[in-house]
């Protein structure tokens, strides 16, 4: 890795982009390119980071987004979309369309060796690129050492959480990128704005070939930050009020610019987000109470906002019911591109959904969830009403409430019997692995908090592990 200081690379990067970090205006849109929207159409991927199904206001929340849901009326919106409860499980689930109890191995890792959807992009002659959140090189605990973003199928990457620990830096203000594998610290600007050059430039250069652009955006993960447009705000949920509202903004920006590039016949966009919202925020959909839910296992942690538009090839302003697991992404893109994804993977294609062809592809989504990090490891089988785990826990399930209600003697129904055994019988097909113990890979040598249980698994002081920020008494 090649690193440069802020008045070399950074300054280099910044000429690049264009140092103006305000959205473009409008224009009337340029005369649509000459190739046909069916023949190899480009494709914009945008994945926000830990934004549940609640934030989005399309999908009943209390956030303004106005930007997505306009890309929702034309296009469509899935209310059973789920990803896995965390940002790493959701990446390697989404990127390689495999269920993570064949794939994943630690967190912020993802083998060196795996085909992505980008692989099968670029492959197929398209110019491919990335920005955003990368977190998947290795997590600077276990040793090991994960993929880069060209191994990973990106000619072109702008991308933050590149390395790790002291490394890693900023995502916000004053960040600390990695522009092609080289570091670029700044002292100023804010990341998302940086992103979002890089994003337009990239489309300005490429857009006479098909290309395929991954965006996993830094916004709205945590810390709270104020915006270039919500300076002012003070509270928590507040701040991640505007986050939410400049993530859209930018989605907003993207959509204007690719139809002022008269491109916009040509390219199928996909948003969605990784997990649950952080379980510090209460947000309100449809009228009911709603904690985030990021890194636990229920309703809350994987429920997540879905949207797939394509000018003039998927009907405008359609709902869909249908489940629709985040590895589905990767077999669904490919087939409305016309590529043929070679290797074994166990996403499902989804677009006879999109098409209206049928109601549904999938009748459950199993999830192996062991993300050896802070959180215990389960696995759980569920279908739009019903939720098994693999402790036997079975529940009725409220989406719209986001509430998960436990099924015992005292209120089991002849339906929820009927439930039970369907769901039991599914998850002894999936032939599940066994769950992974560790939860604290940075407890490496510390002192656990259990006598007899390794660190790794019970965890440790996390002063002495040096995970936790030094408390500055004398600010408060």
């Amino acid at each position: 890795m090649k690193q440069y200081t802020t008045s070399k690379l950074a300054l280099s990067v910044l000429a690049a982009l264009g140092t103006s970090m305000t959205m473009a205006p409008v224009h009337a849109a340029k005369q649509q390119p000459l190739r046909a929207p069916t023949d190899q159409p480009n494709v914009i991927l945008i994945l926000a980071d830990d934004l549940g199904i609640e934030g989005i206001s399309q999908f009943g929340g209390e956030y303004y987004s106005p930007n997505i849901n306009k890309l929702a009326r034309n296009g469509i919106s899935f209310n059973n979309a789920h990803a896995t409860p965390l940002s790493s499980p959701t990446r390697t689930r989404l990127m390689t369309g495999i269920e993570n109890r064949k794939n994943y191995k630690a967190f912020a890792y993802l083998d060196p060796n795996s085909v992505t959807f980008a692989n099968t992009f670029k492959n197929a002659g398209y110019t491919t690129a990335i920005t955003g959140k990368w977190q998947l090189s290795g997590n600077g605990f276990d040793g090991l050492k994960g993929i880069t973003p060209s191994e990973a199928g990106f000619d072109q990457s702008l991308v933050y959480f590149r390395y790790t620990r002291d490394s890693k830096g900023s995502r916000y203000w004053a960040p600390t990128l990695y522009y092609n594998d080289k570091k670029a610290s700044f002292e100023e600007g804010f990341g998302p704005d940086m992103e979002q050059k890089f994003v337009k430039s990239f489309i300005s250069k490429n857009k006479d070939k098909p290309f395929l652009l991954y965006y996993p955006m830094v916004l709205t993960h945590n810390p709270f930050v104020v915006t270039p447009d919500s300076m002012n705000a003070k509270s928590k949920k507040d701040k991640l009020s505007g986050m939410i509202t400049y993530m859209d903004k930018l989605v907003g920006d993207l959509v204007d610019y690719v139809d002022q590039e008269g491109l916009s016949k040509n390219t199928i966009f996909v948003f969605v987000t990784d997990n649950g919202t952080h379980p510090s925020i209460v947000s309100y959909r449809y009228g009911h109470k709603v904690r985030g839910g990021k890194g636990h296992p229920t309703i809350n942690g994987t429920h997540v906002p879905l949207v797939f538009s394509w000018p003039g090839q998927l009907d405008k302003g359609v709902k869909k019911d249908a489940l629709f697991d985040i590895m589905d992404v990767y077999p669904t893109i490919s087939k409305l591109a016309g590529l043929k994804v070679k290797q074994e993977i166990d996403g499902v294609d989804q677009v006879p959904v999109l098409k209206g062809q049928k109601e549904s592809v999938r009748d459950t989504i199993f999830m192996h969830y062991s993300p050896v990090w802070k959180f215990k490891p389960t696995s759980f089988i569920f279908n739009k009403e019903w939720k098994l785990y693999h402790n036997g826990k079975f529940v009725k399930l409220d989406t719209k409430a986001g509430t998960e209600t436990v099924i015992t003697e005292k209120n089991r129904t002849a339906e929820s019997d009927k439930q039970l055994a369907y769901l039991k019988a599914e998850m002894a097909k999936v032939n599940d692995t066994p769950l992974d113990p560790h939860t604290s890979p940075w407890c490496v040598g510390q002192e656990s908090l259990k006598k007899g249980v390794s660190a790794l698994i019970a965890g440790c002081d996390m002063d002495k592990a040096g995970m936790r920020p030094a408390k500055l008494e004398f600010l408060d």
